[in-house]
């Protein structure tokens, strides 16, 4: 049976008309698609620029002269990042090389040596004290442990200016004031890093616990034998936190410290903001100084931060 001419111009035209609509939609797909992947790229480049221009900015202001950081500010051109002349005054200054140093007695390498000792000490007792803290919470039985542990987390949501005077007055009753151990004692201990490594340990099965119980062990081996060594990528991730807190810490250091022997790199870069002037130069290079350390044991440790982080959430 023939097919009519007319049935088969009309299949024709709809085959026609498919394709056509078929290779519209394919392109402006396509098109959609390339504009996405090039919004996106051109969002991280904006977004990188951002976050990376304050840091240029810091990192070349170091290594110029004093004079042109404010003088090349204004209009904006490639030397408001980019030194004119390079210059290592500023470093000089700030560790008492130059003359300029030397008469204002800067010893801001005194001030990372203190910082150091101070994050390094709260670092190694908060791995030996919040350890054993999260340990309690999240694997021992103990009446009553849910209203203290919710007393423990609540401790951490009170700002910590409040808590800076009558952290003074114990201090001073103790006889830690002016001296490293002042901040050292209050940090040993955080409730953070409690919380942190409990979520850690919950991930841990209990069955563990119970083989050990079986074989003899008590408590004190269990944490040491076996939660310890399982909870190392937690613990490194704590030891990030707390180290750079430690390092970043302003305010108790300027309280709790007067001698200049004893202060901190933090304090003594805000020491280059002046009633009179402001000493950027050196501000930029103490601010380098202070940043390196801690970046770069970011970078070496960040493989155990970020699986800490992400492990520490599951359970």
């Amino acid at each position: 049976m023939a097919v009519p001419e007319s049935l088969v111009e009309a299949n024709r035209s709809d085959d026609q008309w498919r394709g056509t609509v078929g290779r519209t939609f394919r392109r402006r797909l396509t098109a959609g698609i390339v504009a996405e992947i090039v919004g996106r790229y051109v969002l991280y480049a904006v977004l990188l620029v951002l976050f990376l221009l304050p840091f240029l900015w810091m990192f070349f202001g170091a290594v110029r002269r004093e004079s042109e950081i404010i003088a090349m500010m204004f209009p904006l051109s490639i030397h408001t990042i980019w030194p004119v002349e390079w210059s290592l005054n500023s470093f000089l200054a700030i560790y008492g090389i130059s003359d300029e140093g030397r008469a204002g007695n800067y010893q801001f390498h005194r001030g990372l040596l203190n910082s150091g000792i101070t994050a390094t000490a709260v670092v190694a007792l908060s791995l030996v004290f919040n350890t054993m803290a999260a340990y309690f919470f999240a694997r021992l039985p103990f009446p009553g442990k849910r209203f203290l542990l919710a007393y423990v987390i609540a401790t951490f949501m009170i700002p910590a200016d409040i808590t800076i005077v009558p952290l003074y007055i114990v201090a001073n009753f103790l006889g830690l004031v002016n001296s490293l151990w002042a901040l050292i004692v209050p940090f040993y201990a955080s409730p953070f890093l409690v919380f942190l490594l409990m979520q850690f340990m919950y991930s841990l099965p209990k069955e563990l616990d119970e083989a050990a119980t079986v074989d003899g062990a008590n408590y004190w081996q269990i944490l040491w034998w076996i939660v310890f060594p399982n909870t190392l990528p937690a613990l490194a991730t704590a030891s990030l936190i707390e180290f750079q807190f430690i390092w970043n810490n302003f305010f108790w250091p300027l309280v709790a410290t007067g001698d200049l022997s004893l202060q901190v790199i933090q304090v003594m870069i805000a020491t280059q903001f002046t009633d009179r002037s402001i000493f950027w130069g050196r501000i930029f290079a103490g601010m380098v100084s202070a940043v390196l350390p801690v970046l770069i044991l970011f970078l070496g440790c960040q493989r155990f931060y970020f699986r800490g982080a992400v492990l520490s959430g599951m359970k």
